[in-house]
């Protein structure tokens, strides 16, 4: 198979893992909200941000690191530098649960989740921590399917075990959280037995050396993940303050229509980011341009494929939603785009991780995240509910375009060069 043919072919698989990983639990919606409470949906989703921001210390995002280190290492010096990342993984997860512990009842009031949960969330973010070591390495391997299958059989048993909890057991909340925890435990357990079973965890020798590595490589990126998370949540934080609960509801139905992209995004940096790691490798004038080349080609797909998907919620969008939403529906291109200018801020992050210089992508995100929430609460004082979300379409523009730059400061590449770029790519045949 040719380099193009790979290439996409794995962001084929990526996008239909991820398509349905993202249907299994929507799927549930027709049924779940029938059974359980608003007050239940509340307290699982507040389990799942608890669980996402536990997941950001719970060994302290190093496995990051190791898909750089794949293409720079040899396979037992991966295998330790992994056993290493599990390590760091092990130690933080016990000073956590010690914290967790100790400030179980004040976070119990932030948070509504019982304190006995908390102490499972923290014991789940670290088994959730080494399937994301084994998605990694299989990433970065190009094995697209091997990634795809275990996600989506996770999802799949975490669907099953809900409804079995919920309808059979008859739980409430308690059921769907149990449901998750023990679908993350059995695939947590699954990946430690996988990386046992291909070599690819070993004890490590230099871990000294290897830990301040990783540790460089992933301490910076905590910042980025709650900035993330942050940005994730603040137009819906704003709307509900500002303008009320059912406003809320329209910007929630038109932000997971625009997430479709967000979807695609998602799917082809996963192919997209090892291929830029490998490339990388190759220092020379004319591997520089074509990495530029092929980035503006990046750039331009996603243009498209924003323009085309907007056409197709514009037209679709009356028989997908009920007409209490429909006065959202001039606002889904901003969402749509908003969520194209993310895959192409993806195509820009390749270059902090690769230079694990991650910090900077830290400062992106947090920035970013300031300038989302002024520009949201800016804008919707001015013009309501189209103000925050034209905000929200802003702050993404703004987080790309400060990516790049900031990207040529940790990398320098030969931007401006554009009809060099362009003729890089078309002097190089697509070839494995």
């Amino acid at each position: 198979m040719n380099l193009r043919g790979k290439l996409f072919g794995n962001a084929a698989i990526y996008l239909g893992a991820n398509i349905l990983n993202a249907g299994i639990p929507f799927s549930l919606l027709p049924i779940l909200t029938r059974v359980l409470t608003p007050a239940d949906y509340g307290t699982v989703a507040m389990f799942g941000i608890v669980l996402s921001v536990l997941g950001a210390f719970t060994g302290l995002s190093v496995h990051g690191a190791i898909g750089v280190r794949y293409f720079q290492l040899e396979k037992k010096e991966l295998a330790e530098y992994v056993g290493t990342c599990v390590g760091i993984l092990v130690v933080t997860t016990s000073v956590i649960f010690l914290l967790v512990a100790a400030f179980g009842s004040w976070l119990k009031v932030v948070t509504g989740v019982p304190a006995d949960w908390l102490l499972v969330a923290v014991v789940i973010s670290g088994l959730q921590f080494l399937c994301n070591i084994r998605l990694s390495l299989w990433q970065v391997a190009g094995q697209a399917k091997q990634y795809g299958a275990f996600q989506i059989s996770q999802s799949l048993l975490n669907a099953c075990l809900s409804l079995i909890f919920i309808l059979v057991v008859g739980l409430a909340w308690q059921g769907r959280v149990l449901g998750q925890v023990l679908a993350i435990g059995i695939f947590g357990i699954i990946a430690l037995w996988w990386l046992l079973k291909d070599g690819l965890l070993k004890n490590p020798i230099a871990w000294r050396t290897q830990s301040h590595d990783a540790i460089k490589f992933g301490v910076p990126l905590i910042p980025h993940v709650i900035g993330a998370l942050a940005i994730s949540t603040g137009g819906q934080f704003l709307v509900t303050n500002m303008l009320g609960v059912s406003e809320t509801g329209l910007y929630v139905v038109g932000a997971q229509i625009g997430a479709v992209m967000g979807i695609a995004s998602d799917a082809f940096v996963k192919s997209y980011g090892p291929w830029l790691y490998e490339k990388l490798q190759d220092e020379s004038v004319v591997g520089r341009h074509f990495i530029v080349g092929i980035t503006y080609y990046v750039f331009l797909f996603f243009l498209l494929l924003s323009g085309i998907a907007t056409v197709f919620a514009l037209i679709l969008f009356q028989y997908v939603v009920g007409d209490k939403f429909l006065p959202v529906k001039h606002l889904t291109p901003f969402f749509i785009f908003g969520n194209g200018f993310i895959g192409m801020y993806f195509a820009i992050a390749g270059f902090f991780f690769f230079t694990s210089k991650t910090k900077f992508v830290s400062i992106v995100t947090i920035s970013s995240g300031v300038i989302s929430i002024l520009a949201m609460w800016i804008l919707g004082n001015v013009w309501g509910l189209n103000g925050i979300v034209f905000g929200y379409f802003v702050s993404q523009v703004f987080m790309f375009m400060l990516a790049w730059i900031m990207s040529n400061l940790v990398y320098p590449m030969p931007w401006f060069l554009i009809r060099s770029a362009f003729a890089a790519v078309a002097s190089v045949q697509f070839k494995k």
